[in-house]
């Protein structure tokens, strides 16, 4: 079997391959290069759980590699330089740890519980961290509770509970008076089965408050977001129930609205991250058991154009 690459890649371009298949991972952007860390792949049917750092160079267009980390780290919630929680594939992380390119991550707080498979976003210097689970191993102990953790603060402090209720894999995205949340997935108890969702919420950065939005256009999990600027919220891939889409929309605050956008060019649960002109779409899981290791990316002005 082969990863599914859908038939229109509408302007994405292709890159340099990863140097080795990676879903789960830590990635951000330095300038225009990219930092990966972390992350999982799949070998002979045994799930290795990955400690590399790698550099994406965009003067030579290549990966080098960095330090690696002192030990696996996967599925931990990003906020542009910073995240939280994690899992090494035995035991699940409380840690919020702060990112840099040429040394180890340093830990300056701890979550109030351990979390794996939540969504964070930063904005006005807060870290946001929603929903997730205990386990990786068990979906039973997803949960709906939320954390702000001020940067400089020794303490993570709870926020309301995610008004969907418990949710992972959720998509978070923050923008400059609220943090957004969409789709991901719960477990059912009756059915012993997870459940994507559709729902969709903001977080007033004002009041602390949730409030409903319009819902997804389908119920998903592994949805990817990230804000193309204080307007527009990129949205893309994920799983639902017709199994991995390359579907693709962007989210308009103002109107409250999603408009389709340009397809991934592949049908996977991608890593996105932002540079200044490019928004790059990273590995992904692409079908069960499976990583990818291919990398595109696409101008940030063909994105927006014409919105």
């Amino acid at each position: 079997m082969t990863t599914t690459i859908s038939s229109a890649t509408e302007g994405w371009q292709r890159m340099p391959d990863l140097p080795e298949p990676n879903g789960g991972m830590i990635c951000f952007a330095v300038g225009e290069d990219i930092i990966v860390a972390g992350g999982t792949n799949w070998e002979n049917d045994t799930k290795n759980w990955l400690a590399k750092r790698w550099r994406f160079d965009a003067k030579a267009n290549s990966w080098k590699p960095l330090p690696s980390l002192p030990a696996p780290l996967a599925y931990a919630a990003g906020g542009g330089f910073l995240t939280a929680g994690g899992s090494d594939g035995q035991k699940t992380s409380d840690s919020i740890l702060e990112w840099k390119v040429d040394r180890p991550p340093r830990q300056p707080a701890r979550l109030p519980q351990p979390v794996t498979l939540a969504g964070a976003g930063f904005a006005d210097g807060w870290l946001f961290v929603i929903g997730g689970a205990a386990d990786i191993a068990d979906f039973s102990t997803v949960t709906a509770h939320c954390f702000e953790w001020r940067n400089g603060s020794k303490e993570a402090q709870r926020l309301p509970d995610y008004p969907a209720g418990p949710t992972a894999l959720v998509a978070v995205a923050a923008a400059k008076t609220r943090v957004f949340a969409f789709t991901g997935a719960t477990w059912e108890a009756a059915g012993k089965q997870v459940v994507n969702r559709s729902a969709a919420f903001a977080l007033d950065l004002a009041t602390r408050a949730w409030k409903p939005i319009s819902p997804y256009p389908f119920a998903a999990r592994g949805v990817t977001a990230v804000a193309l600027n204080e307007k527009r919220i990129s949205l893309v891939g994920g799983y639902k129930s017709e199994g991995f889409t390359d579907e693709s929309f962007i989210y308009d605050i103002a109107a409250d609205r999603y408009e389709p956008s340009a397809r991934l060019p592949i049908r996977s649960m991608v890593h996105l991250v932002k540079t200044h002109d490019w928004l790059w779409a990273l590995g992904g899981e692409d079908r069960p058991k499976h990583r990818s290791a291919a990398c595109w990316r696409i101008r940030l002005s063909e994105l927006l154009r014409s919105r």
